[in-house]
């Protein structure tokens, strides 16, 4: 294995990479596992719903029968509005957990940037860039005059 730090630096960076994108799919698999959960229960709560609401009979109670559809109805409004509130509960703490990981992720990135920084301005290679990035357009200029 080579030990020169550039290297090391660049197989810890990528390590870093690929704990990173492992620590993204495990809060979308957690997320979307938490929202089929949601979808199954909303799904059997309809169903139950449905069954429970009574189809009227000819010759029986209108009244009755629609005062019996409207609290069916109600409970039902009231189920999907928990299911809602859930879904963006999961939703936005799923989002909070994302901005976290990535927010971390930059500043190990920013860090890990201004090391390589540090250690190419150690070498002087950021000297020699400079210099032959200042050069370049005297040449050229010599260029254009001939």
């Amino acid at each position: 294995m080579n030990t020169h730090p550039a290297f090391q630096q660049f197989a810890h960076s990528t390590r870093n990479g690929f704990e990173q994108f492992q620590a993204y799919a495990l809060i979308a698999l957690d997320a979307s596992e938490k929202l089929c959960a949601l979808n199954f229960g909303a799904a059997r709560a309809l169903c139950e719903a449905a069954s429970a609401a009574p189809i009227a009979q000819p010759g029986s109670d209108l009244e009755a029968g629609f005062a019996k559809q409207r609290e069916t109805q109600g409970q039902v409004l009231e189920q999907l509005g928990n299911y809602l509130q859930q879904v963006n509960e999961v939703v936005s703490g799923a989002q909070n957990e994302l901005l976290e990981l990535g927010s971390r992720h930059f500043e190990d990135f920013q860090a890990s940037m201004q090391s390589m920084l540090e250690q190419a301005r150690k070498l002087g290679g950021v000297e020699v860039v400079q210099s032959e990035a200042a050069e370049e357009p005297r040449s050229r200029a010599i260029r254009k005059a001939a």
